[in-house]
């Protein structure tokens, strides 16, 4: 597995996530000139408040991010694109983070019960709020499928997407008995265990939570400082999800799926790649020894893939100093 790696900027996002997880600060940003916006706000939306974290030169295209259930910015992305730093492709993006409705620290809870659908028509809301109309994106788990579902619906507005787990088909049965499970072990017999545990054996490999206490501990804490009846309610609905691998066929864009062996299952992999069969432009990766949170626990592994990914959508130069340094944290990542 791929262990927090020790870098200056890694080091900080982890401190920060501390801090969160003791509810010491929130999001902290700076205001920039009058072509930036570096500010968390709170966008209104039919299905609840969604927080998204701006950060960048608005002139700038756009990368907009997703989250999986149970996580929002904080614990998803933030780490990950500290540790990247200005010497990445990311310096060429406006990042717009957006997390689910009431996925956001001190959120009040959902009035009604959330569809994938929901999610969606929330998420493209977002997108209109903030005035953004072709951009680039990136979704973890429920995040991806979020993306893939926006994408059938409005491809001409994708540039490009990485997916990292993504799925597209309903979910099995033996996964509807499982999340039945942990919600009776929580709510009836006040188990918290069950329901804590669904989440962390999805985000992160079995060695890394034997190995890696103190960022299981670090995660479990900000889990916790979510609203819970709002984690279940968009857990349920993407335990319900629909099935959308027919519709996936109208996505032209460039795509990149980065999926792990703990992850999303081969099969399902396979059946995202299937669906997408008119583009010819679509890479899979295989990541060893990581769950669905590939941004926390394998950065090493994506920053270089996505350097040469986002070149090639951009039409941007990449420079021999930002090659060297993703290869070089890549293969530090393989010694580790």
């Amino acid at each position: 597995p791929f262990p927090p790696p020790s870098g200056r900027a890694m080091a900080e996002g982890y401190s920060e996530l501390k801090a969160l997880a003791k509810g010491g600060i929130q999001i902290s940003v700076e205001k920039g000139g009058k072509d930036s916006e570096n500010e968390a706000v709170l966008v209104k939306t039919k299905h609840g408040d969604c927080e998204v974290v701006a950060i960048g030169d608005r002139k700038k295209p756009a990368l907009v991010t997703y989250p999986d259930a149970g996580s929002n910015f904080d614990s998803c992305y933030k780490s990950f694109f500290q540790f990247c730093g200005s010497n990445s492709c990311f310096k060429h993006f406006h990042l717009v983070h957006v997390n689910p409705p009431g996925q956001h620290y001190g959120s009040a809870e959902l009035p009604a019960q959330l569809t994938m659908e929901a999610l969606r028509e929330s998420f493209e809301q977002v997108l209109e709020e903030m005035k953004i109309s072709s951009f680039y994106a990136m979704g973890v788990g429920t995040g991806a499928y979020v993306v893939l579902d926006f994408a059938t619906k409005q491809p001409k507005r994708l540039m490009a997407m990485i997916l990292i787990n993504p799925t597209a088909q309903k979910s099995w049965y033996v996964d509807w008995v499982y999340e039945k499970m942990n919600l009776v072990a929580h709510d009836y017999f006040k188990y918290d265990r069950w329901w804590k545990d669904q989440f962390m054996q999805r985000w992160f490999h079995s060695l890394t939570r034997k190995e890696h206490t103190d960022l299981m501990e670090l995660h479990e804490k900000l889990f916790w400082r979510m609203n819970q009846a709002n984690v279940k309610n968009i857990e349920k609905a993407f335990t319900k999800r629909p099935g959308i691998i027919k519709k996936l066929k109208e996505i032209k864009c460039r795509v990149l799926m980065l999926v792990s062996d703990g992850g999303v299952t081969e099969m399902e992999a396979v059946s995202v790649m299937g669906g997408m069969q008119d583009n010819l432009d679509v890479t899979w990766i295989k990541i060893r020894n990581a769950g669905v949170m590939l941004t926390e626990e394998a950065p090493h592994s994506l920053l270089h893939p996505m350097n040469l990914f986002f070149a090639g959508s951009l039409g941007t130069a990449i420079s021999k100093e930002m090659l060297e340094y993703s290869r070089k944290l890549q293969q530090e990542g393989y010694e580790r």
